[in-house]
């Protein structure tokens, strides 16, 4: 195993190179200790999978070395990530490794860790990176117990006694799976529904994801979506799962990919109104539009470094009902358990559809308009980016008309908009969106981050990059 698998919010890393299959078991050792060591009480561990090929010999090595320290395995199948914190939440267990590698390409596998019901990142990441090269483990004369529930049903049948409005609902949709853990609920999910007019697209779980990447808010992975909303008129919108379907994006009928705020404030707009000045959780790369929008409504906005752990601390923090990112995770506290849950978010989009009789399209009208760049991801070498955040960052503080805000990267107001670079906690890349009121002020941002980044880029290429599928 390399230092770099320990990321802020989970352990991943490619399978033979950075993740190391003969070494899970090693890994599944500390993660134990760690688990004992923070908890005596801690007896049972939830381990669940996704349906990439590595994870059944993961799965093993992991169950193996939680059972030779004498803990006990609630193994709960191939199922979405969503469906093993449901275990979290409904069974009698302590714990929960989760292996998967969420929305990255194949060749990636990984860990989701959680002790009780909340998750383990930041620092705790780093512990169990310390306990793991200090080949710590607990010592046990007594083999744990091992036992297998298909919890993808319970996850079911909650939906439908929870949806049960929703039962026979004649909403035509099509459901991009993209070949991840969305198979295992899916299908099963539209059937005891009665959702006649819901498509599925690649409902098969194949961890090699022959068809395209399993993360839906980047707009080259959901062109088969689009292809077939533009094909059928009849088609309400479509949606797309990422990998282990803690996030759901959506597409109107038209082909637009709504962005993650956007969609958070259709679902802010229902709650707000049934708890006045509630508060709102949203990351630093979301539009000011919200902000203007949930103050609007009376609501309390509170902006968050991106990351769904952050983002759930923040929620519990200011007691708000609905927090969310702009990568299109979606916690609900409102009549749901506050853990991110992309099927579960579908649901309450059916919900909103429904009650309002509106279309999709209809619906993200609400949002102010302002003219928005997508998230542009750059490739970087892991090792250098902070170094370019915090070059960016010493520019911009070198000027009296940018106020800047570093609570997660740099987010810089301009009087002519506001742009963000940030360096991404899963991947080798730096993060940047910008925003206006007008094309020349989105150009004017762009170009302020542009010089300040020159010195790490090739100037060309990334001057291409940053207006790729730019609206100016």
């Amino acid at each position: 195993m390399i230092d770099t698998i320990f990321r802020t919010y989970d352990i991943r890393g490619k399978v033979g190179t950075e993740i190391i299959v003969d070494q899970a078991y090693d890994l599944g050792k500390a993660i134990v200790f760690y688990f004992v060591q923070k908890n005596p009480n801690v007896k049972t561990i939830a381990v669940g999978m996704d349906g990439r090929i590595h994870s059944p010999e993961i799965k093993e090595q992991i169950c193996k070395a939680i059972l030779d320290s004498g803990l006990n395995v609630f193994f709960v199948g191939v199922c979405p990530s969503p469906v093993l914190y449901f275990t979290l939440h409904n069974e009698s267990v302590d714990a929960g490794i989760m292996i998967t590698a969420s929305h990255n390409p194949g060749e990636y596998n990984g860990f989701k860790i959680s002790l009780g019901k909340d998750g383990v990142w930041g620092e705790q990441i780093q512990e169990i990176k310390n306990l793991f090269y200090q080949k710590k483990h607990l010592v046990s004369t007594k083999k744990g117990t091992y036992t297998e529930k298909k919890m993808v049903t319970p996850y079911i049948d909650w939906i439908v006694k929870n949806f049960c409005h929703l039962i026979g609902c004649k909403l035509s949709v099509i459901v991009d799976c993209g070949n991840g853990a969305a198979g295992t609920v899916l299908p099963e999910l539209v059937k005891v529904m009665k959702w006649k007019h819901v498509q599925l697209l690649y409902p098969e779980v194949d961890g090699t994801y022959p068809n395209h990447e399993a993360d839906p808010v980047v707009e080259k992975n959901m062109q088969d979506l689009k292809k077939k909303l533009v094909e059928n008129k009849n088609i309400d919108f479509g949606l797309g799962l990422d990998g282990d379907c803690d996030r759901m994006a959506a597409m109107t009928k038209n082909g637009f990919l709504v962005p993650g705020d956007q969609l958070l404030a259709v679902f802010a707009q229902e709650i707000v109104q049934e708890n006045p000045g509630c508060s709102i959780v949203f990351d630093i790369k979301s539009s000011a539009a919200l902000i203007e929008l949930l103050e609007q409504w009376g609501a309390k906005p509170f902006m968050s470094p991106s990351g769904h752990s952050i983002i759930k601390r923040k929620m519990k923090k200011h007691n708000a009902p609905l927090g969310g990112e702009l990568s299109c995770h979606f916690v609900f506290g409102d009549r749901y358990f506050g853990y991110d849950d992309g099927i579960y978010a579908m649901l309450r989009l059916f919900e909103r559809v429904e009650k309002t009789g509106k279309s999709l399209q209809e619906l993200i009208q609400v949002f102010p308009k302002k003219i928005s760049s997508p998230e542009f991801r750059i490739f970087c070498d892991e090792k250098i980016k902070l170094t370019i955040v915090d070059g960016v960052k010493k520019i911009f503080e070198c000027r009296d008309d940018i106020e800047i805000l570093t609570i997660d990267g740099v987010r810089a107001t301009m009087p002519y908009g506001w742009g963000i670079v940030r360096a991404s906690n899963t991947q080798p890349v730096i993060c940047l969106r910008f925003e206006s009121d007008s094309c020349d002020g989105l150009k004017k941002v762009r170009n302020d981050f542009l010089q300040a980044l020159q010195p790490y880029f090739d100037k060309v290429k990334l001057k291409k990059e940053l207006t790729e599928g730019q609206v100016c």
